[in-house]
């Protein structure tokens, strides 16, 4: 796997708190104009029964989520950018101006964080002429035809790790990671990453959007890539 290829096609980052906000027309009405005053342009804006739903369609394209989850009483904001053009840096910087916007609206006292999430999906080249044959040879150390068993020819597949805090951890976090050929470029390597942070904060704590997503990220270069290419 070439390294140097990485390519972003998927960031999001994910907070459930408590108390709920409360949405109706007014709150999605403030929340649109809230996120025009922090620099975040609404290209679109569905009220539902339980959330609102805003668009930028503007490179690089950004979604923001707000509501109830089902069948509970704590809320939910989701920011995600599915945009390849998307930089790191600039996604921590829109969803910064999404939680400005975001408090402006729902001046909520004493609000807690109960869990938090991100997940970043990134493609990579691969250095054989195919992604999986990389993975199941050269990373695997498998014989070629060890997949014969199944009896016919195999697109793609990989390989998933589901990782528990660990005792020493002062912020609990579970990691799961997904190292896969990309069925619709089979030269190419998919890496999910995410992260869920499991603690719940202390009532009034800050979202800190930017340590979550460069945690995730620093994983990722450190160590999911030092794993794919076979370092030690």
């Amino acid at each position: 796997m070439n390294t140097d290829s990485r390519q972003t096609i998927h960031i999001g980052i994910n907070f459930v708190f408590s108390p709920a906000p409360i949405i109706e027309s007014q709150s999605n009405w403030q929340f649109q104009k809230s996120l025009m005053e922090c620099g975040i342009e609404c290209s679109r804006a569905e009220l539902k029964d339980r959330g609102i739903l805003i668009v930028r369609e503007t490179p690089p394209r950004l979604e923001i989520r707000v509501g109830n989850l089902p069948n509970s009483p704590v809320g939910q904001l989701l920011v995600v950018s599915s945009d390849p053009r998307c930089e790191l840096e600039l996604f921590i910087k829109d969803t910064e101006a999404v939680i400005e916007a975001f408090k402006a609206t729902w001046k909520i006292a004493n609000r807690q964080i109960i869990s938090n999430d991100v997940t970043i999906r990134d493609l990579y080249e691969a250095t054989e002429e195919h992604a999986f044959k990389e993975l199941w040879e050269k990373r695997l150390h498998q014989a070629p035809n060890s997949l014969a068993r199944f009896g016919r020819p195999v697109l793609g597949g990989g390989l998933r790790f589901v990782m528990p805090p660990r005792q020493d951890d002062t912020d609990p976090v579970q990691i799961e990671v997904k190292i896969e050929s990309f069925l619709q470029d089979t030269k190419k390597i998919f890496l999910e990453t995410q992260f869920v942070w499991l603690s719940s904060k202390s009532p009034g704590d800050s979202f800190d959007p930017n340590s979550r997503l460069k945690d995730v990220d620093q994983y990722i270069e450190r160590q999911v890539e030092a794993f794919v290419v076979g370092g030690d």
